[in-house]
């Protein structure tokens, strides 16, 4: 099968090899072409020609503005005609910025489904991705020997708009879990616990997760490398609030939690891994507190 990925950063350049590694034609596409030199892909010179070439077309990219772009901008994927071409989103957007992008493919005369997915880096680079999937479930079905190349686990939550709403869920609670996590251990290391018992008392906790699993060691060797970084968690959390006003729920944690991002973001700390937050903690443990 032809296959195109437009955004080939952390996630797309390891599906994108990951398919190669599988057996098929993949072809690729990114906004800035110099970062996808040396991936060992065929560059195309927009979505469209993208999408002209390869019977499935994967988007990856980074927001909604960049999704509207690839999908209904004049080289966007909907400039030609997809007739017997299915177009996957895994871009973590609002269930408005997918039925926007279905629409556009399906007056194209082509095939949509979200798929927002699970994992991070390390799920990618093993094709262990969990994906969220909203759409036709028949169409799902056709795309499920290709997905699983690239993922481990499918969860089918409905119409197109469905998998937004699960994964914007899904990310709010990491990020919750997240900030607990920096502030128990600032909180352990002022309090003069012993972190290597803690961690250790920790592991058989309630509370350990597989977030835990990953990120505790990263807090402390103060190791902050991207796997997911914080400006993409910023913008997921900006895009859940967003969407609990549409639907009218008076989130207050969630909103507060926006509110922390939006501090660590204001410190240049956007490429790094969102487990930054723990230095954020620390710095503020540090400053000298107002009577």
């Amino acid at each position: 099968m032809n296959i195109g990925v437009i955004g080939l950063g952390i996630i797309g350049s390891r599906m994108a090899r990951n398919w190669q590694q599988a057996g098929q034609r993949v072809r690729g596409w990114n906004r800035t072409r110099e970062h996808a030199q040396g991936l060992g892909l065929a560059l195309s010179g927009t979505p469209a020609e993208l999408a002209a070439q390869s019977d499935l077309v994967m988007i990856v990219v980074a927001d909604p503005p960049a999704l509207a772009a690839v999908v209904s901008g004049p080289d966007g994927v909907a400039a030609v005609p997809l007739k017997g071409k299915v177009v996957l989103n895994a871009s973590t957007v609002g269930p408005d910025d997918n039925r926007a992008a279905d629409a556009a493919v399906r007056a194209a005369g082509g095939e949509f489904l979200e798929t927002p997915f699970t994992g991070s880096k390390a799920g990618a680079e093993a094709a262990k991705l969990i994906f969220y999937v909203g759409g036709e479930a028949a169409l799902l079905q056709r795309v499920t020997p290709q997905l699983r190349q690239i993922g481990a686990q499918f969860f089918h939550f409905g119409p197109v708009g469905a998998a937004a709403d699960a994964k914007l869920v899904m990310n709010m609670m990491l990020a919750s879990t997240m900030e607990a996590m920096a502030e128990g251990f600032a909180f352990a290391a002022r309090s003069g616990l012993d972190l290597k018992t803690f961690v250790e008392a920790y592991r058989l906790n309630a509370g350990w997760s597989p977030l835990a699993e990953m990120k505790v060691p990263k807090l402390l060797a103060q190791d902050f490398s991207p796997h997911f970084s914080l400006k993409h968690m910023d913008k997921d959390l900006r895009l859940f609030v967003e969407r609990a006003r549409q639907l009218n729920l008076p989130l207050i944690q969630a909103r507060h939690l926006k509110d922390i991002f939006s501090a660590a973001m204001a410190q240049g700390w956007g490429d790094e891994d969102f487990s930054v937050l723990h230095r954020q903690v620390a710095q503020a443990a540090a400053a000298p507190q107002g009577r």
